[in-house]
């Protein structure tokens, strides 16, 4: 009796000490809450837990974890969180653990939740002003940077850290407080004070002398953030100074500078600058760009990087200055050079003669210091030619970039930079080949590839990189060829490659395609040799299916519908496979059929999109009649834009999107509207969900899943509308779980009030009343998330709220999608492997609009319905365009022995996290695989 008395008091005392901790939380607009989960550690509302006693390892601890989610912080939670942070700065003694504090409480300062940060501000400067550690000043100084721009608007205040600041640079000579200060300086700066701001650069230029290098580049830093970064635009009169500090013996200053000169030239590019030596004037965006490629030749790799990047910034210099990047005479030797005939010349009209007594007597009079020759010649001069010598790769690969970006708009530029751009190919780094062949696609319109320049490039089909010669392909699709004998030379090697390389024939058809329809004049007299036409006798007709045959026959058709003259040429079976390539092969083959529908193509889109419009206000408005009457609606508004989908191109994303949204809410009809998910059959142990209703909950999952990790470009009020659309399928799941089933629904009920949780967040107060099921649910205002609790009064909101109808969707929405080209399926070649070891299936994919590439894995599906989940390598995943991917890799399977061959299915999915949660980008395709038993013995 004793013992269950002492229980009962033990259970009133824990019920009693719990409700005094439930009266001590802080009162929040969501007030459900779940039950802890160990895997996620991110507070709705955190704040640091911290105090005198604590140590300070834990103290350390608790900042690194505060810091994390500050963002998440209430301005209540941050209020505590300063004055706790102040009471430990008072007391603490270690350096090291108040340098941490400092920065932590000027992060809680500029979150803007703080109402009193002038106030905060002048305790910063009392403590810059009495602070005499210079670890701990220097925090104060980098702390106070952090805040300016919550100060930029009160003069008063900035007065007072500016004056702070300056005292502490002139009575410290610690090079960390310098750096500290100087950048505060920089950030106190605003284009509405030019008093003040030339007073601050004033301060800054005078610490550019300093005899510490960091000190040096972090004040040049500062003048580079003042122009960026704080919108105050740098005087040309600093250019001098500029001059002179180039030539510092620190790289950090040397680059500092240059991207200031290279502002400055931005700025005021018409400036005359005068020379050396009483030279002339010359413009300040020219001697700029002539001092930017003379540090080229800077000793340092990073600077020579960085100075090839920056000239390919200016576009507005002279066209003299381009040129003579190309051109390295004077720069490799500062003397007059003459010929011999002029030397003699020179001797007979002087009367003089060498005697030969005198040593160098005939020497050449014309000798020149180097103070004497003027900056176009010793700074632009051959810059280019060194960049593309340079012994670092990162210097060769940044002067082709560079190149590229000032030929693209000048054809002279381009014409001269043609044969060093051909040389490149021979370099030994794949990367600066690659960047060669993009250079030369980009200038395809101001050149002409002669046969001597061809046989350098051709030579790079040879290499073993795909996407070398892929790019190469494409290069040859963009440029124009000069003479007939350069044509044949690359139909010769691409015929070689497709021998050498049978993977290349799609980007090889594709080339020919291109070479065709440039070249319409080369292709004519080649036409008989090329499909081996006799003018008197009749050829046997060749194979269709011959690759060579295929992509001279693409070659010459192309060129035809350009060339009035070459159709009477072909003989009577070339114009029966023209007629079959059509279909075969249509977007290869020309046909009038689709020139006319590229004419009319403009006005398509449109219509398309109206009739996309016109669909969801029928969807809208049927919600009006009954519920089976909506369904039909539904589904016939999903096979009609499935159709428009796959007929109109350029609207198929957007429709798809429309089509998911549409045929989610079919399937949640269905659902809601049936008797099973939310009642037991039985009144046994519990009954088991009706087949029907597992399958559309099956496919309703995969709805959701599709259409928030699929699309990308979404409007805010459509991406609300699909993560409330997940939110009721995790809800209806929940209620078939609790009401079909005796297992946990644990799992469910905190999968589905995290994502509740997430979503309320995101939604502000006003906007609550448009979405009425968040509204209705927070409005319960429930203290326990028992499953069984849950779904009793999510049932009646799920029927009663609906999702929402689709609005509009907007035509700049883009659809995650992926086509494998490798391996292809159906091949009756069958892959064997030993049993329990790996399998390499090689892999050549094409993706679109993948917004997160690491999500992508390479699934397969064995006879036994396993998935196994490959992640592809960094370096296999090349980026083609903005969020488009070009993926080459090997595919991994292990399995155990089969009595015989069986098809695998091959796709390319995101993994969202789980089993369940894989969305599929591709077609499946299907490979046929035997692994074998290992042999034992001989």
């Amino acid at each position: 009796m004793a013992v269950k008395l002492k229980k009962r008091a033990m259970a009133e005392y824990s019920s009693q000490v719990l409700t005094e901790e439930r009266h001590e939380q802080p009162i929040k607009r969501l007030k459900l809450s779940s039950r802890h989960s160990v895997s996620s550690d991110i507070e709705v509302d955190p704040i640091l837990n911290i105090d005198l006693n604590s140590t300070e390892r834990r103290i350390l601890s608790e900042l690194m974890k505060y810091s994390r989610h500050l963002k998440l912080s209430s301005s209540d939670n941050l209020e505590t969180s300063i004055r706790r942070l102040e009471e430990c700065l008072s007391r603490l003694k270690d350096n090291s653990v108040k340098y941490r504090l400092i920065l932590i409480y000027a992060q809680i300062l500029n979150t803007g939740k703080i109402g009193d940060i002038g106030e905060k501000m002048g305790k910063m400067c009392e403590h810059m002003t009495a602070e005499s550690s210079n670890k701990l000043l220097s925090a104060w100084l980098q702390a106070a940077a952090i805040c300016a721009n919550k100060i930029s608007h009160d003069k008063t205040v900035t007065g007072q850290v500016f004056e702070a600041g300056r005292q502490s640079l002139l009575r410290s000579a610690n090079p960390q407080v310098h750096m500290s200060g100087l950048t505060l300086m920089a950030a106190l700066v605003r284009p509405d004070t030019p008093d003040f701001n030339s007073k601050i650069s004033s301060l800054i230029g005078s610490y550019s002398m300093s005899q510490d290098a960091r000190v040096r580049s972090a004040a040049f830093s500062s003048l580079r953030r003042m122009h960026e970064e704080r919108g105050v635009k740098l005087d040309v009169s600093l250019y001098p100074v500029l001059c002179s500090a180039i030539r510092d013996d620190y790289e950090g200053v040397r680059m500092e500078v240059l991207m200031i000169m290279r502002l400055l030239a931005d700025v005021h590019p018409e400036n005359q600058v005068k020379l050396d030596g009483d030279a002339g004037y010359n413009r300040l965006v020219d001697d700029v760009f002539s001092r930017i490629c003379q540090s080229i030749n800077d000793v340092r790799e990073p600077v020579r990087c960085l100075a090839a990047q920056l000239i390919g910034n200016m576009s507005s210099v002279s066209q003299t200055f381009l040129e003579q990047t190309l051109d390295k005479k004077l720069m490799s030797n500062m003397r007059v050079k003459k010929s011999s005939h002029e030397r003699q010349a020179g001797l007979v009209a002087s009367g003089e003669w060498s005697s030969g007594k005198k040593w160098a007597d005939d020497s050449p009079k014309e000798e020149l210091g180097s103070k004497a020759v003027g900056l176009v010649s010793m700074g632009s001069c051959g810059a280019f030619v060194h960049g593309l010598e340079d012994e670092c790769y990162s210097v060769r690969v940044a002067a082709v970039d560079s190149l590229t970006t000032l030929a693209m708009e000048n054809h002279n530029l381009a014409v001269l930079a043609l044969d060093f751009l051909v040389d490149m190919f021979n370099d030994e780094i794949e990367q600066v080949r690659l960047k060669a062949i993009e250079s030369l696609t980009a200038i395809s319109k101001h050149i002409k590839l002669q046969v001597h320049q061809l046989d350098i490039i051709l030579s790079a089909l040879d290499d073993f990189s795909t996407l070398l010669r892929e790019k190469l392909h494409a290069m040859l699709q963009a440029c124009s060829l000069a003479t007939k004998d350069g044509l044949k030379s690359v139909i010769n090697k691409l015929m070689v490659n497709l021998k050498k390389y049978p993977q290349d024939k799609r980007s090889i058809l594709m080339t020919f395609k291109h070479l065709g329809a440039n070249h319409p004049d080369l292709t004519l007299p080649l036409v008989t040799s090329l499909l081996h036409i006799h003018p008197f006798f009749d050829t046997p007709e060749p194979d269709i299916e011959d690759p060579a045959y295929l992509c001279n026959l693409v070659l010459v058709l192309n060129a035809a519908q350009h060339c009035p003259t070459l159709p009477p040429l072909l003989d009577q079976h070339t114009k029966r496979h023209h007629a079959y390539l059509k279909d075969t092969f249509p977007h290869l083959i020309p046909s009038a059929s689709n020139n006319s529908q590229g004419a009319n193509e403009g006005s398509l889109p449109s219509e398309a999109a109206n009739f996309i419009q016109s669909i969801l206000h029928r969807v809208s408005m049927s919600r009006r009649m009954s519920s089976a009457s909506h369904i039909n609606i539904l589904q016939a508004s999903c096979n009609e834009l499935e159709r428009i989908a796959s007929v109109q191109e350029s609207i198929s994303d957007p429709a798809t999107f429309a089509r998911l949204y549409l045929e989610g809410q079919a399937v949640y009809e269905k659902i809601v509207r049936g008797y099973s998910w939310s009642h037991n059959k039985s009144s046994g142990a519990g009954g088991e969900l009706a087949p029907a209703t597992r399958t559309n909950i099956i496919r309703l999952h995969t709805i959701a899943n599709k259409l928030n990790s699929m699309f990308s470009y979404v409007d805010a009020e459509n991406k609300m509308l699909i993560r409330i659309l997940k939110v009721k399928m995790l809800a209806v799941r929940l209620v078939c779980v609790v009401c079909n089933s005796n297992k946990s629904a644990k799992a469910e009920s905190d999968e589905f009030l995290t994502e509740f949780e997430a979503v309320l967040m995101d939604i502000q107060d006003k906007d609550l009343c448009k979405y009425k099921f968040m509204e209705a649910f927070n409005a319960l205002a429930l203290t326990d998330s028992k499953p069984g609790q849950l779904a009793n009064k999510l049932k009646p909101l799920l029927i009663k709220h609906p999702p929402v109808s689709l609005q509009a969707v907007p035509s700049s929405v883009k659809q995650a999608k992926a086509v494998i080209h490798e391996p292809v399926g159906g091949s009756e070649t069958v892959l064997k492997c030993l049993a329990g070891l790996v399998l390499g299936i090689r892999m050549d994919a094409e993706l679109f609009n993948i917004p997160d590439p690491s999500l992508l894995r390479v699934c397969i599906r064995a006879a036994d319905q396993v998935n196994q989940l490959s992640v592809p390598k960094r370096g296999d995943l090349v980026s083609v365009a903005d969020e488009n991917f070009r993926l080459l890799t090997t595919a991994l399977f292990s399995h155990q022995v089969w009595s015989e061959s069986l098809d695998i299915e091959i796709s390319i999915v995101l993994d969202l996290g789980s089993k369940d949660n894989l969305v599929p980008l591709s077609q499946t395709v299907k490979v046929s695989v035997l692994p074998k038993p290992v042999r034992r013995g001989i």
